[in-house]
């Protein structure tokens, strides 16, 4: 039996055609892969389901939000944004603090322990991901930032409003 040749059959997915792609192609898939492990790790690391690693990102990267704020940047209904900060109050990840300017309302604050406990799983992949840049001239990582800026592009990714959440805000140089 022969080997087919499958160079000449293009591959096909749900029966649509796809184009072969290139090795960075192929490695920016195998980032959200690995993204995608990292954040479940994370979640496990903080006992926490996807949408309190999600308020929980918000609130780290933001800081204190009002429940209305942290419901609008979950696009989250009111009753289930107060479903999720029980479940993060009873972990012991967030307090509920009464407003300093509004009486009426109260905050949503991450807890110190909490907030080191992220950080502590957070930072050394963070500083780690940062330092593989000490490996390339500057030449070289202004090409690569430029590719990485047209891939976020490519996506379709809004202008960040403040909204995303366990993002490395981006800096220009």
């Amino acid at each position: 039996m022969e080997a087919s040749d499958s160079s000449s059959t293009p591959r096909t997915v749900g029966g649509v055609p796809v184009a072969p792609t290139r090795r960075p192609t192929a490695l920016v898939r195998d980032l959200f892969t690995a993204g995608s492990a990292f954040e479940k790790s994370l979640q496990r690391e903080l006992a926490v389901n996807p949408t309190g690693l999600d308020a929980m990102g918000h609130l780290v990267m933001s800081g204190p939000l009002s429940p209305g704020e942290l419901s609008r940047r979950l696009d989250l209904t009111t009753a289930a944004t107060t479903a999720a900060i029980d479940r993060l109050v009873d972990l012991g990840h967030v307090t509920r603090t009464p407003h300093p300017t509004d009486r009426r309302s109260v905050l949503v604050v991450p807890t110190d322990a909490s907030m080191a406990r992220a950080m502590g799983h957070l930072m050394p992949m963070i500083a780690g991901v940062d330092a593989v840049l000490d490996d390339f001239s500057e030449e070289e990582q202004a090409v690569i930032t430029r590719y990485l800026e047209r891939v976020v592009d490519t996506y379709g990714l809004p202008a960040d409003d403040g909204t995303r959440s366990m993002a490395i805000p981006r800096t220009t140089h």
